[in-house]
């Protein structure tokens, strides 16, 4: 006899169904611009729907399905550059690091090569105007911390800046 561990989610009906329908077409391009912004990649769009396909069948019962879903992508984004590091380390290297792409502005891709949590802090921050203490409730640290990893990412960026 095989077991498997299947849970049951509540699934939103009716008007639970029609608002997060709702909410689905107010948020979406939001959310896509802030997965865009942490991964600069085509992925976005898939992290983003499987951040909406985790939230539907909780939906009726979050408090503030926004937050829920900020920190759904942050971990969907954070996920994706952890299997992009195991994927480029596993590859062999093709052109040197820091080669300059004329796709991306300067500025860009300076942030795109901060380690993933600084960039989080900062788009976090300068993108969407968060608090530290909703910045560190949607990354899952202390507001000393992202502080420390504000201050590292933009001394960071001067130094790119100025070069």
């Amino acid at each position: 006899m095989i077991h498997t561990n299947v849970r049951t989610l509540r699934v939103p009906t009716g008007d639970a169904h029609a608002r997060f329908a709702t909410f689905y077409r107010a948020e979406r391009p939001a959310a896509v611009r802030l997965a865009a912004l942490l991964t600069q990649r085509v992925a976005a769009e898939d992290v983003v729907q499987e951040a909406f396909a985790g939230l539907y069948p909780r939906f009726a019962d979050l408090d503030n399905p926004a937050a829920y879903l900020r920190v759904a992508i942050l971990n969907g984004c954070r996920q994706m550059h952890r299997r992009r590091a195991v994927e480029l380390d596993r590859l062999p290297r093709l052109t040197t690091p820091g080669v300059f792409d004329p796709e991306l502005p300067a500025m860009a891709d300076a942030v795109a090569a901060l380690p993933y949590r600084q960039r989080a802090v900062l788009v976090l921050r300068y993108w969407l105007d968060l608090s530290e203490d909703e910045i560190a409730e949607a990354l899952g640290c202390r507001p000393g911390t992202v502080k420390s990893l504000s201050s590292r990412a933009l001394e960071r960026l001067g130094e790119e800046v100025e070069r």
